[in-house]
């Protein structure tokens, strides 16, 4: 009984270093963007306070990437591109995650905010983004309102 106990423990002790991870938070930003903003308009911004996230991540599969290099700038581009209008994000936490397995990595940025909105961007939007914020936002939804 005692070697099952111990081979039990021996399995889950090589199983917490070989399945690792972490993620560090690398900051708060008050805002941060990637987009040109004019400041001189900066009084007909809206803030939407629905948070929003994006992530920019790689996998590596034995020794192959699936992307060559994960970036702070594709992420933050990823969480303003679901919101149409949007050209930064105001109080905003970054960071950063690894997931090590033995043939497998995970890398990636991620970025969480809530969205500064520029009305004219707004109005001079396609309306097939307009459709494609309904969608996101009817599948953000709770169960019940769903169709």
């Amino acid at each position: 009984m005692k070697k099952r106990t111990i081979g039990a423990l021996a399995v889950v002790a090589v199983l917490a270093v070989v399945l690792t991870g972490c993620t560090q938070r690398l900051g708060a930003f008050t805002v941060i963007s990637t987009r040109n903003i004019e400041w001189s308009r900066a009084a007909e911004y809206q803030r939407d306070n629905r948070r929003v996230m994006g992530e920019d991540l790689a996998h590596i599969i034995v020794v192959v990437p699936t992307k060559f290099n994960v970036t702070i700038e594709d992420a933050v581009d990823k969480a303003l591109d679901k919101v149409p209008g949007a050209v930064a994000l105001v109080d905003a936490v970054l960071r950063y995650k690894q997931v090590y397995a033995v043939v497998y990595q995970r890398l990636s940025y991620i970025v969480e905010g809530s969205v500064l909105i520029d009305p004219k961007l707004v109005a001079e939007a396609p309306e097939e983004s307009k459709y494609e914020q309904l969608k996101a936002d009817m599948e953000s939804a709770s169960p019940a309102l769903k169709l």
